[in-house]
């Protein structure tokens, strides 16, 4: 009788340990993502022709103005910080008796979306560094051909009263070079 109540145990000892035993395995992976501080601006090379002049007898030439240019931005920020855009002329001089003008209009944001900033009031366009735009977060404007921060130009006579003799015809137009550039975020520009 015991052996056949050993016999029972191992039977069913060995019926027990018989089926497959399915045990759930994972493996994992490690993953490293950074968003690294980034800044491009671009315009959209559109042509900026002035031309000063007057069709009455008597007037002063009017100033004339050009929004053709849209400047693009894409810009990534440490948190908390800023970028600016500025502007200054660094080739070529303008005319004696005129000045130039130049303002942006804020991003419509049709094609981008983020903190686009705020534009400053217009500035007289000189060989020195002058704020257009501060505040511009996380932010990017599109890349179609109007999308981004519309520029006016504006150039006439600066003072017709006192300085309009400085004006003088040439026979050749005077190229200028403006420069915009956009800062490192500074985080105290906003």
């Amino acid at each position: 009788m015991n052996k056949s109540k050993f016999a029972l145990l191992l039977i069913l000892i060995s019926v027990s340990f018989s089926g497959e035993t399915v045990a759930q395995i994972t493996a994992g992976a490690e993953i490293t993502v950074s968003v690294p501080d980034n800044c491009l601006i671009a315009t959209n090379n559109a042509p900026v022709n002035l031309t000063l002049s007057t069709l009455v007898a008597g007037a002063a030439v009017a100033a004339v103005s050009n929004s053709d240019m849209f400047v693009r931005v894409s810009s990534i920020t440490p948190g908390g910080t800023y970028r600016k855009i500025t502007a200054y002329v660094t080739g070529g001089t303008v005319p004696p008796g005129t000045r130039l003008t130049l303002v942006a209009a804020l991003s419509t944001n049709a094609n981008g979306a983020g903190d686009c900033g705020t534009v400053s009031p217009p500035i007289i366009l000189s060989a020195i560094d002058q704020l257009l735009i501060r505040g511009i977060g996380s932010y990017y404007t599109g890349t179609g051909l109007t999308d981004g921060y519309r520029l006016t130009y504006t150039w006439g006579p600066y003072s017709p009263a006192t300085d309009y003799h400085l004006i003088q015809a040439t026979e050749v137009p005077t190229t200028l070079t403006i420069m915009l550039t956009i800062s490192s975020p500074d985080g105290t520009n906003k």
